[in-house]
């Protein structure tokens, strides 16, 4: 599913410094249908791994190939194709819709798709239903829970069926209670074929995957 090769990312330096790099030929091997998660403190590198795995930038150098076909290269036209054919994304903040439902907010990137208006309501509601959330199609963001609002949020990234489902931080703001549910929903989604990679600086929450990776001072080690 995703294969690293040598990944180097390097900013340019500003104000006369010199360059920053960020991540040091980072080698990494992912089969379709793992659970993995790579854990680090701020300022590690892990922010920058997760935007070049979500396709979100490019590496300096290296090779990446995401189920696949090689992205390294590909301009952000290119890019955007990919996260929208391949990668469902999980975000810390939820980025819900204040004024939509929550069906409506699960629906809306099969909106951009072009997708009928009935097939929306009808994967939707089978997104919803998945994450545990039946029956709360109609409820706006401001009636549910920190932990409701994430599992929209997973609903959504799951109803075009992704092959990768990419999660950053995705229980930093919840309460122990929340995360737990969560992570145990991660869990089904894992049991039942997806690929989950997470992206984490708590290492009970990293616990949880099959796989661990330690991302410290732009390297990548296993373990």
């Amino acid at each position: 599913m995703i294969r690293m090769q040598g990944i180097v990312k390097t900013y340019p330096g500003r104000g006369g410094q010199p360059p920053q790099c960020v991540l040091h030929g980072v080698d990494l091997r992912i089969r379709p249908g793992e659970y993995v998660a790579f854990v680090g403190a701020s300022g590690s590198g892990k922010s920058t791994l997760m935007h070049i795995l979500g396709c979100l930038d490019t590496p300096t150098g290296g090779r990446y190939v995401l189920d696949g076909e090689d992205v390294s290269r590909l301009d952000a036209r290119a890019l955007c194709r990919v996260r929208r054919e391949k990668i469902g994304f999980v975000f810390q903040g939820y980025q819900l819709l204040s004024k939509l439902t929550a069906a409506d907010n699960v629906a809306f990137p099969l909106m951009l798709r072009g997708v009928p208006e009935a097939e929306r309501a009808r994967r939707a509601a089978e997104a919803l239903a998945r994450v545990g959330l039946a029956g709360r199609g109609q409820s706006r963001p401001c009636e549910m829970s920190g932990g409701q609002q994430q599992r929209v949020a997973v609903a959504r990234a799951l109803c075009y069926s992704p092959r990768l489902l990419l999660c950053d931080e995705p229980t930093g703001a919840l309460d122990v209670d929340s995360r737990n549910e969560l992570l145990d929903l991660f869990d089904q989604l894992h049991h039942s074929g997806h690929t989950v990679v997470l992206i984490t600086h708590d290492p009970f929450v990293a616990a949880r995957a099959d796989r661990r990776y330690r991302v410290e001072g732009g390297l990548v080690r296993e373990g």
